[in-house]
């Protein structure tokens, strides 16, 4: 298992809204619910970035949960 927050994955500075999964691809999903009811307007700003910058972030974002370590609670 391993623990993100919303501010480091991209929401708002001031959330601390936790993440906590066992894959990359799952915690994406959990942090794409969480902006579209807490944080709409940043999930507005995603939808309406440029293919590549997005394409980039998920690469980036993969290699950030892989270098993770894993939560011991």
């Amino acid at each position: 298992m391993k623990i993100l927050s919303c501010s480091v994955i991209g929401g708002p500075a001031t959330c601390t809204t936790e993440f906590k999964s066992e894959t990359s691809e799952d915690m994406i999903h959990q942090a794409w619910v969480h902006l579209g009811t807490e944080h709409p307007e940043i999930a507005e700003n995603i939808k309406n970035n440029p293919k590549e910058v997005n394409d980039r972030w998920m690469a980036d974002f993969h290699t950030t949960f892989e270098s993770l370590p894993v939560a011991t609670s």
